[in-house]
């Protein structure tokens, strides 16, 4: 394989099991709580704020890592290091262990999307870069369209909670190796962005922008199961309901992204992408037949494509090719802060407002991040 062939190639497989690893353990919830002898889901959920908590902490060291050592090495180690922890997750019966390893699992995993952004940019240019990080994201957009169902058949040919772990454990350690030994040639170059540059109003809206992207893709990510059973007592491993949206998500990553790097106007996508995602949310409000609700789901998830294409890129835009490990760390850091709020926020608003006044009250947030495109647009003269 050529290098861009590997690059994307192993970029892609990383972020498949970077999500993926997290759906065995959504999947398997009941299984692990029966593991780890607990009876409260509030208490097991503590298991991924764990994981997000390392996660999240770790992405910007861990940008500043892939630039130093270079984002395939990087990329490698971490496969190996999670996966291993991934192995002993439900080994243990410990819950109060679990955290800890859940902790760990979090940090080792903390540096692949920066680095992935990174290798990515090293291998395509500007002007090709949507569409390489399109392949990339469509195929971790496949995760929560396959994973459940894989996990699942693993689980019942043998009725055993660990047999899941396993496999997914050692295709990333496999990975890792793997990747390790091909040796990708890389130069560390001197960084360009310092630390203190990320407080300027440039990055601090570049980030408060992927907060808002990933609040409302976890929003969707987290609510979706419940929001088909309580509104049309659908069960989210329905063939249809279940994956259609993510696989159709993962189409609009290989058709925006080749359409991204064509125009050249991706401020103004993510601009018209946040109108049509507020539409949409008025929609599912207001929906009263299933597959109405299934169609604005698909809308919003698709045009979510442009604004995360458009951010990967701008990550790169910002600091330079040289940086975009550490920038995109940052982009991530905020994005994964979004993602820890959403779960709660919107379970509170459904608590006190119910599901469809939560949509509606929901739709400030892609008027929130037109907002913060809008302000974007003047670092992006050279679109037209």
């Amino acid at each position: 394989m050529n290098g861009k062939v590997t690059a994307i190639v192993f970029a892609s497989l990383a972020g498949f099991l970077a999500l993926g690893d997290r759906y065995v353990m959504s999947t398997l919830y009941n299984q692990l709580m029966a593991n780890y002898l607990l009876t409260s889901t509030v208490i097991f959920s503590f298991l991924f704020s764990s994981f997000y908590v390392g996660y999240t902490i770790f992405q910007i060291p861990g940008g500043r890592i892939a630039r130093r050592f270079g984002p395939s090495k990087v990329i490698g180690i971490s496969l190996i290091a999670w996966s291993i922890l991934f192995l002993i997750l439900p080994i243990t019966k410990s819950f109060v262990a679990a955290i800890v390893i859940a902790f760990f699992m979090g940090l080792a995993q903390g540096p692949i999307f920066p680095s992935v952004i990174f290798l990515t940019r090293l291998f395509f240019k500007d002007s090709q870069y949507a569409r390489a990080s399109g392949i990339v994201t469509a195929v971790g957009d496949l995760s929560p369209a396959l994973i459940p169902f894989v996990t699942l058949g693993l689980y019942y040919m043998r009725v055993d909670v660990a047999l899941p772990f396993l496999f997914f454990g050692f295709v990333g350690i496999a990975a890792g190796i793997i990747l390790l030994l091909l040796r990708m040639s890389y130069t560390s170059s001197q960084e360009k962005v310092r630390w203190s540059a990320l407080l300027g109003k440039r990055y601090m809206m570049f980030g408060i922008s992927f907060l808002v992207y990933d609040y409302f893709f976890y929003m969707i990510f987290t609510w979706y199961p419940y929001f088909l059973k309580e509104r049309f007592a659908i069960e989210s491993n329905n063939l249809l309901y279940g994956p259609l949206p993510w696989v159709l998500m993962a189409v609009g990553s290989l058709v925006f992204g080749l359409f991204m790097d064509k125009i050249n106007r991706d401020v103004l996508l993510s601009e018209i992408a946040y109108g049509i995602i507020a539409i949409t949310l008025v929609g599912m409000a207001v929906s009263r037949s299933s597959l109405m609700f299934l169609a604005f789901v698909i809308v919003s998830l698709f045009f979510l494509d442009p604004i995360l294409l458009a951010s990967w890129r701008l990550s790169t835009r910002l600091g330079g090719e040289n940086s975009s490990s550490f920038v995109g760390g940052w982009m991530n850091f905020w994005g994964n802060i979004g993602g820890i709020i959403a779960p709660f926020f919107v379970a509170s608003l459904i608590d006190i407002y119910g599901i469809s006044r939560t949509f509606l009250i929901s739709v400030a947030v892609p008027i929130i991040g037109l907002v913060t495109w809008i302000y974007m647009a003047r670092w992006e003269p050279d679109e037209k």
